[in-house]
């Protein structure tokens, strides 16, 4: 282990950092993916993995909103958003990717299978957060 003493605030800094990481990791993954699939793909399949890769990341953004707003719901009941609009948000989440996942499929096929990939950017970007909180846990014991 690490002789670095950690705070509770400071884990808390970091747990709290986690979103906006993501988020990072979302652009820095979906720029070089975008360049990956141009040099070894094309544009068609580029232009696909872009589109998805926007789509992934309105989609963690509203995501992050509706889980705010639940949470928000749940724990203070103060909340000035009706159940309903939440679930609607949610389920719309879905409906978005399809629609782009259906006219991508309509007009490219290549381009689609560049648009699931994009799509799968938050995966990815998931799971480098969490190696870097791994990775973090065991350095300094957070």
């Amino acid at each position: 282990m690490s002789d670095l003493p950690i705070t509770d605030e400071a884990a808390e800094r970091f747990q709290g950092a986690a979103l906006a990481r993501i988020r990072r990791f979302l652009i820095v993954l979906g720029a070089t993916g975008l360049l990956v699939c141009l040099v070894r793909f094309g544009w068609v399949v580029a232009a696909g993995f872009l589109l998805g890769s926007l789509v992934s990341y309105v989609n963690h953004i509203w995501l992050e909103r509706v889980v705010a707003a639940l949470g928000e719901r749940i724990t203070s009941g103060q909340s000035s958003e009706r159940g309903g609009g939440i679930v609607t948000r949610a389920v719309l989440r879905y409906a978005f990717i399809a629609l782009g996942a259906y006219v991508i499929f309509r007009v490219s096929m290549a381009a689609l299978y560049g648009f699931l990939a994009g799509v799968c950017l938050t995966i990815a970007a998931v799971v480098c957060e969490a190696a870097v909180e791994i990775y973090a846990g065991l350095r300094r014991g957070l």
